[in-house]
């Protein structure tokens, strides 16, 4: 009887975890903003945040495939908390999440389009610097590389 205790009380552990958190472009992400802070304050770390048009958007997707796959770029993500605001269109989301994406959107992402990847001074709420889009006819990553890199010295510089 413990043992069926303990396995339910891991998996439902598990299960909430599962859902605060995503994996998208073998990254982990996080999809509550509030809770990335309080992570990110417990390792010290920077916070960013995507807003991505998951299953409509060719940039988006492309960046997906091409960028967060890549082991260039997951090394230097991996040193900072990540944030998702998905704004899917064939894919349902809850309305709670809708809710949270369109509260983020409105604070960090102004009239930019999407993809963008906002580091955020999560001390402030400042907004240290955006980037959009993605040019999926060059294959060149290097600009989100220098976009996370320059998130984590910004951070350890403050």
């Amino acid at each position: 009887m413990k043992k069926i205790l303990f396995f339910f009380l891991a998996g439902f552990l598990l299960a909430g975890y599962a859902q605060e958190t995503v994996e998208y472009g073998g990254l982990r992400w996080y999809l509550d903003y509030d809770q990335a802070v309080r992570v990110a304050k417990k390792e010290n770390k920077p916070v960013v945040i995507l807003f991505t048009g998951s299953d409509w958007c060719m940039p988006c997707k492309a960046l997906k495939k091409e960028v967060f796959l890549n082991p260039v770029f997951q090394k230097e993500a991996r040193k900072v908390i990540l944030v998702i605001a998905d704004f899917p269109r064939r894919k349902e989301i809850s309305a709670e999440q809708k809710q949270k994406n369109r509260k983020l959107a409105t604070l960090f992402l102004g009239r930019s389009g999407l993809p963008t990847m906002v580091a955020v001074d999560w001390k402030t709420g400042e907004v240290l610097r955006k980037i959009t889009g993605y040019n999926f006819y060059k294959h060149d990553i290097q600009p989100h590389v220098n976009f996370i890199k320059f998130a984590i010295t910004s951070f350890e510089n403050k």
